[in-house]
């Protein structure tokens, strides 16, 4: 819609003002430009907030982008001039708060809520109640994001440190590391960089009950999928070792030996005839490879050698600005340039226009069940159809960043900066 809206709009200046945007007499003093000076026509009802709560903001805006409230399907917790505090998700009923200078991040995990002292001391609260089981004595340094698993608490800043999730007590500090962990069996995987003469990436395997490392492979990302005990990670070049196309390494998880290799060349170049060429970026979705580059999305079956499977493609056509922004979701893929959302439809290829009732920036938008939620940089939230494209509804929430948003039982809950605010999901946009 925005795209045939900025069509219009060059259409009408060029014939007021001849191949100018620029709109002043020929004689005047040439002091005035229109732009996007337009509103999208759309008329999108207005969502009911079922209830709204204070929240403290995090110290920097990027931190809203994971997050800073958390739920446990039922309840919703968050941090409130320095306390942790919990509200019924369907009603928005405050049901208990605790302690005082706490601040995120955030976890909320196996009946227990786990926040950060403003000293650095991770501290556990039960879910339900809102008493305290424990506040560790040793503290961690800029936290930025917890982790449970296999009766311990990870809280990883730029290294990690391990506490025993029954008291509290320390067990480790392991790492300089950037990214997400990923845990599987005894092992936390992370990702480093090592700079010197020059810059290489590290795959690192950690034994989580000893915080020892088990090994460590150069040029390697976080694995992009994980069956049994072989991990699938995306080779990183260096400007010694060039990866020109898209190189996925199969690793034995227990000793970090590369034990298969696939290589993939969706846009079928000729690396010998090249000097600028990456990869693309690659994940897994059930039995299939996808590869982004620019506007297309590729498709290979995982189970296949990739220089002789079928190869799909998944192409964008409203614009080369856009990029792969989600999916595969709901049949469809999903792309953005940040001044709008498009789709394309798995089952024949064709585009779907998800920016109706759209006329700011994108933020961010999530998918949940049959529904986008776009929320704006005008501090609009729409709720679209996924199916139709239509807009259902929208919701004004006076900011300008936003966390994941949320779906509780029947409630969807917005995280704007600041503040939290929920509304009854639409029917038409419910999983059935």
């Amino acid at each position: 819609m925005r795209f045939f809206q900025k069509a219009a709009m060059v259409i009408a200046l060029t014939m007021l003002g001849g191949a100018t945007t620029v709109l002043a007499d020929s004689m005047g003093g040439h002091t005035s430009y229109i732009g996007n000076n337009l509103d999208n026509p759309v008329h999108v009802p207005d969502a009911q907030a079922a209830w709204s709560q204070a929240m403290d903001k995090p110290a920097a805006d990027y931190m809203m982008g994971e997050g800073t409230a958390v739920t446990d399907g039922e309840r919703v917790f968050f941090l409130q001039n320095g306390k942790l505090a919990a509200v019924q998700a369907s009603t928005g009923k405050k049901l208990w708060a605790y302690g005082g200078n706490l601040k995120a991040p955030l976890l909320a995990d196996g009946g227990r809520v786990y926040a950060m002292s403003d000293d650095g001391r991770p501290v556990s609260v039960n879910a339900k109640t809102g008493s305290k089981l424990w506040a560790s004595k040793t503290t961690v340094k800029d936290a930025r994001k917890l982790y449970s698993d296999g009766g311990r608490l990870y809280v990883q800043s730029a290294g990690v440190t391990a506490f025993r999730i029954s008291d509290g007590n320390y067990s480790w500090k392991q790492g300089d590391y950037y990214g997400d962990l990923v845990f599987k069996g005894n092992y936390m995987l992370a990702a480093s960089v090592v700079s010197g003469a020059y810059s290489y990436d590290v795959l690192h395997a950690v034994d989580c009950r000893t915080g020892k490392q088990a090994w460590e492979l150069a040029n390697e990302s976080l694995p992009i999928d994980i069956r049994g005990g072989i991990l699938l990670s995306e080779r990183q070049g260096t400007i010694f070792n060039h990866v020109l196309l898209t190189t996925l390494d199969s690793i034995d998880l227990a000793t970090g030996k590369i034990v298969k290799t696939r290589v993939y060349n969706p846009e079928r170049v000729d690396v010998a005839k090249i000097d600028f060429y990456g990869p693309g970026q690659a994940w897994v979705q059930g039995d299939d490879v996808f590869i982004a580059y620019g506007n297309t999305v590729y498709r290979y079956s995982l189970l296949e050698d990739p220089a002789t499977a079928k190869r799909d493609s998944y192409t964008a056509q409203q614009g080369v600005d856009l990029r792969y922004a989600a999916g595969p979701y709901d049949g469809r893929v999903f792309y953005s340039n940040g001044d709008g959302v498009y789709g394309v439809k798995m089952v024949n290829k064709s585009p779907v226009f998800y920016n109706g009732g759209m006329s700011n920036p994108v933020a961010r938008f999530d998918l949940i069940g049959h529904g986008m939620y776009v929320a704006q940089t005008d501090g609009r939230l729409i709720a679209m159809d996924l199916i139709t494209a239509e807009p259902v509804v929208r919701l004004n929430t006076g900011a300008r960043v936003f966390g994941p948003t949320l779906k509780i039982g029947a409630m969807i809950v917005v995280q704007a900066q600041g503040k939290l605010i929920a509304f009854k999901e639409p029917a038409r946009l419910a999983l059935k």
